[in-house]
């Protein structure tokens, strides 16, 4: 059995990154099944900068704010209560969960809500630049909980230094 550090900081991250976890389980499941960036019927949606979501059907799933970016599927940020999706969207979110089971139960007494967070992250801005020629620059805006991190991770194919006389390539 688990247990919660008593240090506030410890015990926000180490749940966090739970959620996170799960969460990147569901999105690798959906990557891998071509799904992640479409609507499908049992998907909980939301805007782009929206806390709330709602169940699509079929109307929804033909949205034409889909395809702009401006309304997206969800995935689950694991706590307490029963899973909102349905169909296959919630099948999938169910074998993740059995598959992690002790994960969410720990993330359930911790007392955690279920949350849903957007599966494709809307970059807008995006700009790059070379200020000297072995220094990449990049800027770009993302919504309120999406990490720059994970936007360079897939942007950039980084080699370590001094393996390649070229500069970074997309």
């Amino acid at each position: 059995r688990l247990e919660l550090p008593v240090q506030r900081n410890l015990r926000s991250r180490l749940l966090s990154s739970a959620r996170s976890y799960l969460f990147n389980q569901v999105l690798a499941k959906r990557v891998a099944a071509g799904t992640w960036n479409q609507a499908q019927i049992g998907d909980l949606l939301a805007f782009t900068s929206s806390r709330s979501f709602f169940m699509a059907g079929d109307a929804e799933c033909i949205d034409p704010r889909l395809a702009i970016l401006d309304l997206h599927p969800t995935g689950p940020l694991w706590g307490d209560g029963p899973l909102p999706s349905a169909g296959v969207t919630r099948q999938l979110e169910q074998e993740v969960a059995d598959e992690a089971a002790q994960l969410v139960q720990w993330l359930i007494r911790a007392d955690m809500a279920h949350e849903r967070r957007i599966l494709r992250l809307p970059i807008q801005s995006l700009t790059w630049h070379y200020p000297e020629p072995d220094i990449l620059q990049l800027a770009f805006v993302l919504p309120a909980g999406c990490f720059a991190t994970v936007v360079v991770r897939e942007v950039l194919d980084l080699v370590p230094a001094g393996q390649t006389d070229t500069p970074c390539e997309f």
